[in-house]
């Protein structure tokens, strides 16, 4: 910032216009990191097997789609391989299918209220593919 005020910009030019972004994206990464870091302290209090496998893979998903959202810096810094960028789809994959059969109990544990599931698909997918739906909206519970 020293060298940018040198070449004559304003205390607003160089935090607005040069390092803003640089600064949303560090305090970003902050509080993705002391989230997944108070999960994982967390983690360590759940003594029910079952639970401790489901929070587990909640840790593990939040992880990986922060990693996927900026994987492409990533792999020009060199942080990741492109063998573990390419693993990075098998692995949401997986987390997906393990969290799926648990959705239910996820949504009441986090409180999310009926309401809010607006697509008729998240509550019972066979269901809804049982009959001709009209698209997810139509039917929906706005």
């Amino acid at each position: 910032m020293g060298a940018l005020a040198k070449k004559g910009k304003s205390k607003y030019q160089i935090m607005m216009r040069e390092v803003s972004d640089s600064i949303q994206d560090l305090a970003l990464a902050y509080g993705e990191r002391n989230t997944i870091q108070a999960c994982v302290r967390t983690l360590g209090l759940i003594k029910n097997v079952e639970n401790r496998k489901v929070f587990s893979a909640v840790i593990r998903l939040f992880a990986v789609e922060c990693i996927r959202r900026d994987l492409g810096f990533y792999m020009v810094e060199k942080a990741v391989s492109r063998d573990a960028a390419d693993n990075t789809t098998d692995t949401l994959h997986g987390l997906n299918n393990l969290l799926a059969s648990n959705i239910n109990p996820l949504l009441e544990s986090l409180n999310v209220p009926d309401h809010a599931l607006y697509t008729p698909i998240a509550a019972d997918w066979e269901k809804y593919y049982s009959a001709p739906n009209f698209g997810e909206i139509h039917g929906s519970k706005l």
